[in-house]
């Protein structure tokens, strides 16, 4: 498990951790001391309970800036932690260690990554036995919103009206209003190592996003 470093992702792939290791599988999370802290910190199941088959790995990053939140700032984004997502990049090289070293004594050793994360995990791809996997963190319907903004089309017919005229209206947020310029320009520089993965995970259900799981695939192999 290779977490990106704010809140919502760490807790969400250590709820996937929880769910893996309850079948019996070892899983390794890894991240920064601090992180793992915050992490199991704050998870709704004391660390006392946690499956003993969840390792975690505290590896070194570089020193890094802590700005206060400006609660003045133009975007409701936490932009004040982007220094620390600079540092991520040095979790590479120890990644790519790991995953090594679990290869020689295992048959098969899957990389679950956020998708904030594929520039860690690009190594693994030369492994023989590993395959990486990436989860996605948000709905696969503002999946989809990303690719239709982003590449300047319209929602597909299928998609149903009130929704295509939700995103063209004024009241509907952009990427722009919701992300700073150096979170985009950090966004779409890990996505370039996505072709490394053998699939993604959706951290949905079909009750509520089905129409919209079934969908981003697709848009993301079609659109311009």
């Amino acid at each position: 498990m290779v977490p990106f470093p704010a809140q919502g992702h760490l807790n969400q792939l250590l709820e996937l951790a929880h769910l893996i290791a309850s079948y019996g599988v070892p899983v390794h999370y890894v991240g920064s001391a601090s992180h793992n802290h915050q992490a199991k910190l704050r998870f709704h199941v004391p660390p006392s309970c946690t499956p003993g088959n969840i390792r975690f790995h505290d590896f070194p990053t570089p020193p890094f800036l802590s700005p206060a939140p400006s609660p003045n700032s133009p975007h409701k984004f936490p932009s004040h932690l982007q220094p620390v997502l600079e540092t991520t990049s040095s979790l590479r090289s120890p990644v790519a260690d790991l995953v090594r070293s679990l290869s020689s004594g295992s048959r098969r050793v899957i990389v679950v990554n956020d998708s904030l994360m594929a520039s860690v995990v690009q190594d693994a791809a030369s492994v023989p036995n590993a395959e990486i996997y990436i989860v996605n963190t948000v709905s696969a319907f503002a999946l989809c919103w990303y690719v239709w903004e982003s590449r300047g089309i319209a929602p597909p017919p299928e998609v149903e009206v009130d929704v295509a005229e939700l995103i063209s209206s004024e009241c509907f947020p952009s990427l722009l209003d919701s992300f700073t310029d150096e979170f985009l320009k950090f966004v779409a520089a890990e996505d370039k190592f996505e072709k490394f993965s053998s699939g993604s995970i959706y951290n949905t259900c079909r009750v509520v996003d089905g129409r919209y799981v079934d969908l981003f695939p697709v848009q993301q192999r079609t659109a311009p």
